[in-house]
């Protein structure tokens, strides 16, 4: 890791990047560790846990910027909502995060390297990504770049540019500000609103915003249903009452009913000729959550 990245990213991601703990003492029997590399041969930890019903396809979940990493998806119930509805599901945390060694802001590429492995892991299914913040925005990105196996995304507080995601964090706003006088092509590299335009395979992807999130709000999400029109099915959801990536805690009834039929007819869809098409009723999306 070089000098300059070494400092740079202490006042983004200093109070984040803290020893990784499980969620709850009961939840590593239910889930398998792995590893894998990402371009840099950093290595990038995850949790593998299988679907428990009729499978339909793999999920890589990329987690939101927080001192939790992969843990945001157990703590708050999203993964086990995901396996009992049909979906196997690779957690995981970026490099320098949890327990992933820090190699650098090519974030793109941790998500990239974790579809690529959940890919190879199931090579009969399609693969999924669900991306909230910090994961939405590099998860987009990842989608634009050579390889993407997704074929849905869910993506959820997606920020248009990192200006626009760090204003909310002066020091590290004025950090961003003097990166880009000493390494411009840092953040040019890094923007999702420019990347939409550019994903690849035309992918099923749902936008989603809460009309009370004051980091990432909904206006994002209008800019970016341009470029991204372009080049996927895209749609824009706004859902009443909840706050910068908590749709599943706000409002569990309304993410239910829309991201887990929407997931289940892209990645079929993905996966089966239309005319071969099996009717599917789905699984149970209720029960208790992590």
């Amino acid at each position: 890791m070089s000098r300059i990245h070494r400092l740079l990213r202490k006042p983004f991601f200093g109070r984040y990047e803290v020893p990784w703990t499980w969620p709850s003492a009961d939840e590593a029997a239910k889930w398998e560790r792995v590893t894998f590399k990402n371009p840099g041969d950093g290595q990038l930890v995850g949790l593998w846990g299988p679907a428990e019903c009729d499978v339909i396809g793999t999920l890589v979940l990329a987690h939101p910027m927080g001192k939790a990493a992969k843990g945001f998806w157990l703590r708050h119930g999203h993964a086990d909502l995901f396996r009992r509805s049909g979906f196997h599901v690779l957690v995981f945390d970026a490099n320098g995060f949890g327990e992933s060694e820090p190699v650098s802001f090519d974030y793109p590429a941790d998500i990239l390297a974790a579809g690529l492995w959940a890919q190879a892991r199931t090579p009969e299914l399609p693969v999924g990504l669900v991306g909230a913040s910090f994961g939405a925005g590099w998860g987009l990105c990842s989608m634009a770049r050579a390889g993407s196996p997704f074929r849905a995304a869910v993506l959820e507080g997606v920020f248009p540019t990192l200006p626009d995601f760090w204003r909310h964090y002066p020091v590290a706003y004025a950090t961003l500000r003097i990166s880009q006088l000493v390494w411009p092509s840092l953040e040019r590299n890094l923007r999702p609103e420019r990347e939409a335009a550019k994903v690849i395979g035309r992918p099923a992807v749902l936008l989603v915003y809460g009309d009370r999130d004051k980091v990432t709000p909904p206006a994002h999400g209008q800019r970016l249903m341009k470029p991204l029109g372009e080049a996927a099915n895209a749609e824009l959801r706004v859902i009443p009452g909840v706050e910068h990536t908590f749709a599943y805690r706000d409002a569990r009834d309304e993410y239910v009913s829309r991201v887990i039929p929407f997931l289940t007819h892209a990645l079929q869809s993905a996966a089966i000729p239309q005319n071969q098409r099996p009717n599917f009723d789905g699984c149970s999306t209720h029960g208790t959550d992590a």
